[in-house]
């Protein structure tokens, strides 16, 4: 007695005299085969018949086939469908995976938009600070080179005063150096025509004019120490005196 491969519904009909390997093992994706379902079952060795039989066996053995063989359509069939939603099932389970990853990478990507979005804004706004600092930079040094040529057009009207007040300074001692020699005559042409009157009006020069003694400028006086050079004492001078008080080189 000989046995055959009997595989579970759902299963594929393996070929006629198949045999499996030491190794075989079902797939895992094929459906689980009925707790009560044997893989092997015994085939029952044919016996030779009578002679007359054997039309009759023959004629039953045609009908026979032709029932196995739609029998055997149906079960193929059944077990193609089988198969068929087995194979459904598994890519369905497959597609909701693939849905699940999708949702997870989708809310991945939106979020990493959302921080690349604020980054933008950052750095936006950073960049606006650069700007605004830029800007004040150059106003303060628009500013720093007005006041240098403000500085500048000051110290030329400095130096422009300088050089008057310098040209005063000099006019100022040739008037009074002028009026020293004036009155140097006059007080000569007295003291020569008088001596009693000459010698009183020489004083009177000397009193009212300074006589000979002469200071350039106040460093003079301060450095003979005569400052300050009253009016009537020697050595006073109307560009000593520059507010005209009567007192010079205060």
């Amino acid at each position: 007695m000989s046995q055959r491969f009997n595989p579970p519904p759902g299963w594929p009909i393996p070929p006629k005299g198949w045999q499996p390997p030491a190794d075989w093992s079902p797939d895992p994706a094929w459906p689980a085969a009925p707790d009560d379902w044997q893989l092997w079952v015994d085939v029952e060795p044919r016996t030779g018949g009578r002679k007359w039989l054997t039309p009759a066996v023959g004629a039953g053995a045609l009908v026979l086939g032709l029932i196995l063989g739609g029998v055997g359509a149906t079960s193929s069939a059944s077990s193609q469908a089988q198969e068929d939603r087995a194979a459904i099932a598994a890519l369905t389970g497959e597609k909701d995976n693939l849905t699940k990853d999708r949702d997870e990478l989708d809310a991945d990507l939106t979020e990493a938009r959302d921080d690349l979005t604020a980054a933008q804004k950052q750095v936006a706004d950073a960049a606006a600070q650069v700007a605004a600092l830029d800007q004040r930079a150059a106003d303060l040094d628009a500013r720093e080179a007005a006041l240098n040529g403000r500085q500048g057009e000051l110290d030329t009207r400095q130096a422009d005063l300088d050089g008057r007040q310098g040209q005063l300074d000099a006019r100022s001692a040739d008037l009074d150096a002028r009026e020293a020699r004036v009155s140097s005559a006059r007080s000569s042409g007295t003291s020569g025509s008088s001596g009693t009157s000459g010698s009183s009006g020489g004083t009177s020069a000397a009193a009212s004019g300074g006589g000979s003694v002469y200071y350039k400028n106040c460093t003079e006086a301060r450095a003979a120490g005569a400052a300050p050079v009253r009016r009537g004492e020697p050595g006073y001078a109307s560009h000593l005196d520059r507010d005209n008080d009567g007192v010079g080189c205060e």
